[in-house]
């Protein structure tokens, strides 16, 4: 499984809402041609998704969502590959200004494709994510945090309050940021460096 550490300047209302936006994936996610809701029920939505980048690709893929905390998918049909399946799980950022999503993704093409190498393209294809999510999120149709005023915070769906666990820890530096979840260390570079 591959993890990327994506920092987004809204609140996690706002980054889950992208997420769960299906049809406006094919304007953000990298080499998405469609994104198509076919049923949904809850917090659960089967997707048919079309991606091109060195091939094309159609997939069903499964949405299940936990409101501003996470959003869990999974290839349900498709022929191109023999699994797809990852999370997104979103926290606020230490420094109280914006989201953390935590990306994982396991992708299995079958034995065609030697391991490392899917390895390598599904990692510059989650850097490639996160830039755009963070593009998109800058667009005036989700306010950043800091258009919002100073105070302001999107309310979460908590029914009770959670007793504080560290798991994440991210720390920005001059290349990127450093991240430490759930005892491994990951450095993500800065983009704009």
């Amino acid at each position: 499984m591959i993890k990327a550490v994506i920092h987004i300047d809204a609140p996690r209302q706002q980054v889950y809402a992208l997420l769960t936006d299906y049809p406006s994936y094919r304007e953000w996610v990298p080499g998405c041609e469609q994104c198509n809701v076919v049923s949904s029920a809850g917090n659960s939505s089967d997707t048919q998704i079309v991606i091109s980048s060195m091939k094309r690709i159609e997939l069903g893929v499964r949405f299940e969502g936990q409101p501003g905390q996470s959003l869990n998918f999974r290839m349900v049909k498709g022929r191109d590959l023999k699994a797809y399946a990852g999370t997104y799980r979103l926290m606020d950022a230490t420094d109280g200004k914006g989201t953390v999503v935590i990306a994982e993704l396991e992708i299995d093409v079958g034995m065609m494709v030697p391991k490392f190498m899917v390895d390598r393209m599904t990692r510059k294809m989650m850097d490639d994510t996160g830039i755009a999510m963070r593009k998109y999120m800058q667009s005036a149709r989700f306010p950043t945090a800091a258009a919002l005023p100073e105070g302001t915070r999107v309310p979460h769906k908590e029914a009770k309050p959670r007793r504080a666990r560290r798991i994440l820890r991210v720390t920005k530096t001059d290349a990127g940021y450093k991240v430490w979840l759930l005892g491994e260390t990951f450095t993500v570079k800065n983009p704009a460096a």
